[in-house]
């Protein structure tokens, strides 16, 4: 049985974390929640040699409306909004307005 209890580590000046053992020579993905939230995760790495890519085959009628919706996207709703506000990467990020 894993522990499922959190553990508590402390940064550095230079705000680096040491991590458990487990971790070591692990690809780790980084989950940033807020300001104050993060969730770190080993990640289980595939080599894309060892996966055959799925292909997709669409039809002409679905083509022409995957086109459709690449050419001319909807505007986002409030949900989208509100996600893109909460998790974008852009968060804190300077945009240039052009």
């Amino acid at each position: 049985m894993t522990n499922t209890n959190p553990e508590i580590r402390v940064t550095d000046g230079k705000a680096r974390l040491t991590l458990p053992r487990a971790f070591a020579n692990s690809t780790l993905l980084l989950e940033i929640r807020n300001e104050n939230e993060i969730v770190i995760r080993k990640a289980k790495v595939v080599p894309l040699a060892e996966e055959a890519p799925e292909t997709i085959v669409l039809s002409d009628r679905d083509w022409e409306h995957f086109m459709a919706a690449l050419e001319h996207p909807a505007e986002p709703n409030e949900p989208l909004k509100k996600l893109m506000k909460e998790f974008g990467p852009w968060k804190g990020a300077s945009r240039s307005k052009k």
